[in-house]
């Protein structure tokens, strides 16, 4: 975070963030003993004794070798976490359960903490918390971290932070953070082309060498404890084993595929839906290379956006909660376009339901039944979300921009940051 902070907080500001980090904590430990996903906590907490009895270098064979665990398909960072908690709960002799929701909420709150310090080097105190309220008290991500015990806060910090870094024109460190998010959920692949073409415009193409090198040295040292003979070999049982046995359109994602059913075989429509997020990836980035000098440094995280809300309505074999990491880059941009606001509120209803209703038929072992009118109903808002936001991105191509950027440069020009 270091990289971030060109400027000292006022004792009032910290207090401030201090207050409201607080708050944001109690309510997920009020939530915590509500009930998750049985089947994820019991998982997550083998997952953590395994690691915590056995150390980070067998923990896959040992978990591959049982026929109830064999499935685990975490990439590797996370077992450094699962070491690291699952010792810390056995040192203090702690109930490993207790645990689980823990860890993705020390992330959460970091997040908490990234999002407000960026957004103070543009907007004033008052703006930069109740933007980053916005985040701290949203219903959808407090479910998922709080409620359900998911990690998607994990590689959802590493993805925000790595943009945030690249726009410092810091690229190397960018991708190794990048790296890092790769390494605890592979669905941070769809901002991989934003990454390297911020990277490549504001450094050119030496620089891009250099951080690929960063960024694969990265991947090398993370699984270097697992894995030294074959990691192309590793990585791709982790990766691609999982995600194979998955063939359906829709893992419980209320997207476009939703509107026909979940969990229906994919067969042909998985090239289908591959092939619409990679052309809304082009146009995207081809908006952002024409827009990237007019628009301002903000209009990243509006293709961040794209990429992430795309990528989740889009490909098959989609779960419910990829839509998590999008909600950061809204909350980012709330204070610099009104136009933001439909997706926040659109987006974290849709996602809040999408969870909510996946894991009450998820605790009953039932599947939820093809023609749901739940399902369709978000599923249609979250279409119709996607037509606005391509029109939008539309918008921006011929010049139109949606954000304010002259006043965030108005704003720091009047000294309205920290001194």
């Amino acid at each position: 975070m270091i990289a971030m902070i060109s400027f000292s907080l006022h004792k009032r500001e910290i207090v401030g963030l201090a207050i409201l980090l607080l708050g944001a904590l109690i309510i997920r430990l009020a939530l915590f003993p509500l009930q998750g996903y049985q089947n994820d906590l019991s998982s997550f907490a083998a997952w953590l004794n395994t690691a915590a009895d056995n150390g980070i270098r067998p923990f896959y064979s040992i978990m591959w070798s049982n026929p109830q665990t064999a499935w685990v398909d975490y990439p590797p960072l996370n077992i450094y976490l699962f070491w690291f908690f699952g010792s810390l709960a056995h040192s203090l002799h702690f109930d490993i359960y207790s645990i689980v929701k823990v860890v993705p909420t020390i992330f959460d709150l970091a997040t908490i903490v990234v999002i407000y310090l960026f957004l103070r080097q543009k907007i004033t105190q008052k703006q930069s918390l109740l933007a980053t309220a916005l985040y701290a008290f949203n219903p959808a991500i407090i479910f998922n971290v709080a409620v359900w015990g998911q990690f998607d806060a994990v590689y959802t910090l590493f993805l925000v932070l790595s943009l945030i870094v690249a726009l410092k024109r810091k690229p190397e460190i960018s991708a190794v953070i990048f790296a890092l998010a790769l390494l605890s959920k592979p669905q941070g692949i769809a901002l991989l082309p934003l990454v390297v073409l911020v990277i490549f415009i504001q450094n050119g193409a030496k620089r891009l060498l250099t951080s690929i090198a960063a960024f694969a040295a990265t991947i090398v040292l993370v699984i270097l404890p697992f894995e030294w003979s074959n990691p192309i070999d590793f990585l791709r049982n982790i990766y691609f084993g999982a995600y194979n046995n998955y063939q359906y359109t829709s893992i419980n994602a209320f997207n476009m595929w939703g509107l026909f059913g979940l969990w229906q075989p994919d067969q042909g429509f998985y090239i289908v839906g591959w092939a619409l997020f990679a052309a809304f990836a082009v146009v995207t980035l081809a908006v952002l290379y024409r827009r990237f000098l007019a628009s301002g440094h903000m209009f990243v995280f509006f293709a961040a956006f794209m990429l992430l809300f795309s990528f989740f309505m889009l490909p098959t074999r989609i779960h419910e909660r990829y839509l998590f990491p999008a909600i950061i880059m809204l909350v980012l941009l709330l204070p610099f376009a009104k136009k933001i606001w439909p997706f926040y509120i659109a987006l974290t209803s849709t996602l809040f339901v999408n969870e909510a209703y996946v894991l009450y038929y998820l605790n009953m072992n039932a599947f939820i039944p093809n023609g749901d009118g739940v399902v369709l109903a978000v599923s249609i808002i979250n279409l119709i979300m996607l037509l606005y936001a391509t029109v939008l991105l539309f918008d921006e191509f011929k010049g139109k921009s949606i954000l304010k950027t002259a006043k965030i440069e108005q704003g720091t020009a009047r000294g309205d940051l920290p001194k």
